[in-house]
């Protein structure tokens, strides 16, 4: 018996653009999981020109305090990349969100992308379009502990908003299927923005967050997962382009499910951000590396940072 994601399984090597390959060189992960990990605002900087000369298409970083808001997050972002932009003025980077459970009611958490906007080259934002519960530990009876994650309807239309006002592209956080289906409402609906995209996050067993192997959110990395994903978005009335962000899923000793978006047309992001495995400690340099070498492997041609510019319509 065939199923509707056969056709992806057996569809062939197939693209009409080069491969984007960006660098998420930080998050909420710490040198606990990797001393590697860029915390201060020296580390951060150096990872990003790193990252950037060594042909990341993007970088997506955050700022030193996730719990920072609005013109606080702005000040804390530019201690990092004023100095980048001294060396890379063109470089294409964009912030994260804050953090949600720090919010005023009437706040949709990229309030400092305006400023970054007019002020550090910002051209790009993220729109998570949904909530999570992310896992971080267990206690001593063996309970996953953990805080929820993201935005409620008037959050996201907040967003969505903005970056329509701004023009800018929305990067479409997809961290559950729930995600895409209101993500692809407003796709549908003609609200989003020229150089717009899909990133559907796949989720292995370390989560986003958590030290011990208790992920408990979203699709697991699979290429069924893959295949679901495109399932989803194949009807909607606006083709944006997608990526994938594999989350800690470990070593990537199976890079299957790489290959495949890249044989398929889809885009990479990578780095420090996603990548947690207990037995390995790469840099965000080694992640990208490693990422352009799989894609020569395949034998698609991967994007110059002009060529990002011109998908994401910020030429």
């Amino acid at each position: 018996m065939t199923t509707d994601l056969d056709k992806y399984a057996d569809a062939e090597p197939s693209w009409d653009f080069p491969v984007i390959i960006e660098s998420h060189i930080n998050g909420v992960r710490s040198k606990e999981m990797n001393p590697n990990t860029p915390i201060s605002y020296d580390e951060i900087a150096e990872d990003a020109i790193r990252c950037w000369e060594a042909g990341a298409c993007a970088i997506h970083a955050h700022n030193t305090s996730f719990d920072l808001l609005a013109e606080d997050a702005v000040k804390d972002y530019l201690r990092s990349w004023d100095r980048v932009l001294a060396e890379h003025p063109d470089i294409t980077w964009y912030p994260t969100t804050c953090n949600n459970l720090r919010l005023y009611p009437e706040s949709h958490g990229l309030e400092h992308v305006p400023p970054l906007r007019a002020n550090a080259n910002v051209k790009i934002a993220c729109v998570d379009t949904g909530i999570s519960l992310f896992a971080t530990s267990t206690d001593e009876e063996g309970y996953i502990r953990g805080r929820e994650y993201g935005w409620n309807y008037d959050r996201v239309a907040g967003q969505v908003r903005m970056c329509r006002e701004l023009d800018i592209p929305m990067i479409l956080g997809i961290y559950e299927p729930g995600y895409a289906r209101l993500a692809k409402y407003y796709v549908d609906a003609g609200m989003t923005t020229r150089g717009s995209m899909w990133d559907f996050y796949l989720i292995g067993d370390y989560g986003l967050t958590a030290l011990d192997p208790i992920g408990t959110c979203g699709m697991q990395p699979s290429l069924e997962s893959l295949y679901y994903y495109l399932s989803m978005i194949e009807d909607a009335k606006v083709k944006h382009p997608w990526y994938i962000s594999i989350w800690g899923q470990g070593a990537l000793d199976d890079t299957s499910i790489l290959r495949r978006a890249i044989e398929l047309g889809g885009h990479i992001k990578t780095g420090l951000e996603l990548f947690y495995d207990p037995d390995r400690n790469p840099t965000n340099l080694e992640l990208l590396q490693q990422a352009q070498e799989i894609a020569r492997e395949v034998g698609r041609p991967i994007a110059t940072q002009d060529d990002a510019r011109k998908l994401y319509h910020i030429a």
